[in-house]
């Protein structure tokens, strides 16, 4: 059948798109939709993306009730199936007018598409099940399970770095921000990374509340290991996504596949939030099976849950205890001082940083969660694009956030505040709010209205009435000189912070 476009390069490890044949093609206007269709996806996901993912895609047949689109091996198969399938069955329907399913063909070695199985169950918006995993099994499965499936078999190729399914390469070890509350289960990761099988660490089992930064971890290990070697067979995959695959293995009978995926062609294991296997006895005993079959290889595994092994309900004693049998490291929240990094450090990856008032103001209300914490700088940056590249104020931001960020617990007074800062440097309240223009006196006063401005919603001019009746001008140049000071003298900026952690206690 007749490619759409030119073929692009063959991708190293990757076999050749259909060649160009003159017994007919899928027809111009298929060609046409088709180029629509790739022309929507490249706005949709930016030009690297499409690059990597769409354009190797060709067509290779279509009809009212089905698009057929060749795909260069099961891994990329599975990638764009799973991130994509939804945005090119709708495109396609849209344009045809049908309601047309996708199927994807695998090509074969000698360059010319694979039929679809038949029993394989084509792609639709709802639902895209896994009838097959990502690698093909390198042995011959039994005949009577394949019937009218494509003979031959693709070997498992290593991906590059940034195609490993499932693994973001933006989550790596460079940008994961280290405090108290994570320091361990970071120094573990990285263990693993640099010494995937060492028994001491294997499996490794990290555990925590919602996003605290458990799967960038699971990430960054993928990530590292891969970037030190090419060839490491990286698996990533929640546990869902394991129970479903397993599902589809037994459905098709492609057992055969789904163990030398997990077992024969891996390196790490990689499974998140395995507390979702909770009752699952089936995937359980699958799961445990794999467990044993790496390690006793030499093979790392790493699990990650909201709860230690023995809290997980429904979690089988010997799957519970291979759990527990190597390290178990946990994530706490962040503290202030931890969130503020990473709230900066994500700030500025978007190219948008913050300044410290609303940093310090987001923090306070994000006491937990950094998934949240990207979701508030997604919003921020949709104001930003809004407004031609300008940051919000503060006021802005307050704004268009007070409704998506939980309301701090017990948020500190105007007058909790000045008592802190007054005890804090040995002050009456009466000094602070005073007149006396004292040197020892006046830098307190500031630091005390620049923390009201920051902690509560009071505007300017209220804030100079709880200071003794100070107009609105005082106060602003105020906050002004101790933003700008905190940039300079390390000394006030650690006083500021001392007296933020008492008064947020």
């Amino acid at each position: 059948m007749q490619a759409v476009s030119a073929a692009a390069p063959a991708a190293r490890g990757s076999v050749l798109p259909p060649r160009e044949s003159s017994r007919g093609g899928v027809g111009v206007r298929v060609e046409q939709v088709w180029d629509e269709v790739r022309g929507s996806l490249r706005d949709q996901i930016g030009a690297e993306n499409y690059n990597i993912w769409i354009q190797p895609i060709r067509i290779t047949a279509a009809d009212d009730a089905r698009v057929a689109l060749w795909v260069p091996n099961r891994y990329f198969r599975d990638w764009v199936r799973e991130n994509y399938g939804t945005r090119l069955t709708e495109e396609f329907r849209a344009r045809l007018g049908t309601n047309v399913t996708i199927e994807f063909q695998i090509g074969t070695r000698n360059g010319d598409p694979a039929a679809p199985s038949p029993d394989a169950r084509p792609a639709s918006p709802e639902e895209f099940p896994d009838d097959e995993v990502a690698d093909a099994s390198a042995t011959s499965p039994d005949p009577a399970s394949t019937a009218g499936a494509p003979t031959h078999s693709i070997a498992a190729q290593p991906p590059a770095m940034g195609e490993i399914p499932g693994v973001a390469t933006d989550k790596t070890f460079d940008n994961f921000v280290v405090g108290a509350c994570n320091q361990f289960a970071h120094a573990a990761a990285l263990a693993v990374a640099e010494r995937p099988g060492d028994k001491q660490y294997n499996p490794l089992f990290i555990y925590g509340s919602t996003g605290l930064g458990k799967t960038h971890l699971m990430h960054a290990i993928g990530n590292a290991m891969h970037q030190a070697n090419r060839d490491a067979r990286v698996v990533y995959c929640t546990a869902e996504r394991f129970t479903n695959q397993l599902i589809e293995a037994l459905r098709y009978r492609r057992m055969p596949d789904f163990r030398d995926r997990y077992r024969k062609n891996t390196d790490i294991l990689l499974v998140d939030d395995i507390q979702f296997l909770s009752g699952k006895e089936r995937t359980q005993e699958e799961l445990f099976h794999t467990f044993e079959h790496l390690r006793e290889h030499g093979k790392q595994i790493v699990f990650t849950a909201d709860v230690l092994p023995r809290e997980i309900d429904g979690l089988e004693p010997r799957l519970r205890t291979r759990c527990e049998s190597g390290m178990i490291a946990d994530m706490q929240p962040p503290d202030m001082e931890t969130m503020l990094a990473i709230l900066n450090q994500k700030a500025e990856d978007m190219g948008m940083p913050l300044e410290r008032d609303l940093a310090q103001w987001i923090a306070t209300r994000l006491r937990g969660s950094i998934r949240e914490l990207e979701g508030v700088l997604n919003r921020l940056d949709a104001l930003r694009r809004m407004a031609g590249g300008r940051m919000p104020n503060i006021e802005t931001a307050r704004q268009h956030l007070v409704n998506i960020l939980p309301q701090a617990p017990a948020p500190p007074t105007a007058e909790e505040i000045i008592g802190t800062v007054a005890n804090f440097y040995g002050l009456k309240v009466s000094d602070l709010k005073g007149s006396r223009r004292l040197k020892q006196i006046v830098r307190p006063r500031h630091v005390a209205m620049y923390l009201v401005r920051t902690h509560t919603d009071l505007s300017f001019p209220d804030i100079g009435r709880a200071f003794g009746g100070k107009d609105h001008a005082t106060v602003q140049h105020a906050c002004k000189k101790i933003v700008r000071l905190l940039e300079k003298e390390p000394d006030l900026r650690n006083a500021v912070e001392n007296i933020e952690r008492m008064l947020l206690r």
